[in-house]
């Protein structure tokens, strides 16, 4: 039986939302979590993508796969 992978829409790539969530700084993630919940996966990878250019100046940039690009 092959796992069912929940994608999200990034910059016209679909990817792997877990894998994305791995990769997330934990701190922010958890902050936007207590913010945000309940809320879809897409909504949450979007608002997190937004959070960390803030706190990084730079873009998560991932995959296709959900790799952080660098």
């Amino acid at each position: 039986m092959t796992k069912e992978f929940e994608t999200v829409n990034y910059e016209g790539k679909e990817i792997d939302f877990e894998a994305a969530v791995n990769l997330m700084d934990d701190e922010l993630r958890e902050e936007l979590h207590i913010q945000l919940a309940p809320c879809s996966s897409q909504e949450f990878f979007n608002k997190y993508c937004e959070k960390h250019f803030e706190k990084y100046g730079q873009e998560f940039l991932l995959d296709n796969e959900g790799r952080l690009v660098w």
